[in-house]
């Protein structure tokens, strides 16, 4: 993976690292099998994208869309296999992630952060954890780990800071907590019966984003749209 950054990095593309890699950066998980990347959606960044992955001899590993600006601004993801020791890299692209803003307001709140494959763009946590509002229920404990990380960056935090963590955990004791320094007073059962009736929402709206999606994912396997599982990225991938 240290070489597809580099690549990454020579071609000049612009990207952010998100979902599982980055919560294990922030400390919020222990692991994550995949690479998971933000590509902002433009016609010249999709082009060094499919050189860079061309340049480390990526290939297209399933479902995948052909690289064209449209499918990445509709939120399509794109799937490759990147060679390494001891095996191969599962590398998945998004160019419009659900529940954040534009790519260029989240890249302004970003952090480069040291890695063992260099220094890397990783989303912000605010912008991760909507991210990590999906139909896992992992990432509602994920996403409370974060919240307290952010929390704890902290000496002093502000109410409106404690007002964001009180909003965004899922762990009831921490909410119970978040609303103690704000000088409040919640119970603990309250606060489960709260948490336990806003996870389901998330997850179905994670779903309904995913739907459409999908769908048109589906019809371009029919017609034979989607890129070959196997076949090597290369480089003259026209947005």
């Amino acid at each position: 993976m240290r070489n597809l950054f580099r690549s990454f990095e020579r071609s000049g593309v612009e990207y952010l690292l998100i979902s599982g890699q980055a919560s294990v950066l922030y400390g919020a998980a222990t692991f994550s099998e995949d690479v998971d990347l933000w590509v902002r959606p433009s016609g010249r960044n999709i082009g060094r994208l499919a050189a860079a992955l061309a340049a480390c001899r990526a290939r297209v590993y399933k479902l995948t869309p052909p690289l064209v600006l449209r499918y990445f601004r509709k939120g399509h993801g794109f799937h490759f296999t990147v060679p390494g020791r001891p095996g191969p890299a599962y590398l998945d692209i998004l160019g419009r992630p659900p529940r954040v803003g534009s790519f260029g307001a989240s890249r302004r709140k970003a952090r480069v952060m040291e890695t063992d494959w260099g220094r890397l763009p990783v989303v912000g946590i605010e912008d991760l954890i909507g991210l990590k509002k999906t139909r896992r229920l992992f990432d509602y404990e994920v996403i409370s780990n974060l919240v307290r990380i952010r929390v704890g960056e902290s000496a002093s935090p502000s109410r409106a800071l404690l007002r964001w963590a009180l909003r965004e955990t899922f762990r009831a004791e921490d909410r119970v907590e978040y609303a103690r320094r704000l000088g409040r007073k919640l119970a603990l059962a309250e606060a489960r019966r709260e948490i336990a009736s806003e996870i389901p929402r998330w997850q179905a709206r994670h779903v309904a984003y995913w739907r459409p999606i999908i769908r048109e994912l589906r019809a371009l396997w029919r017609r034979g749209g989607l890129l070959p599982a196997g076949v090597p990225v290369v480089a003259s991938s026209t947005p």
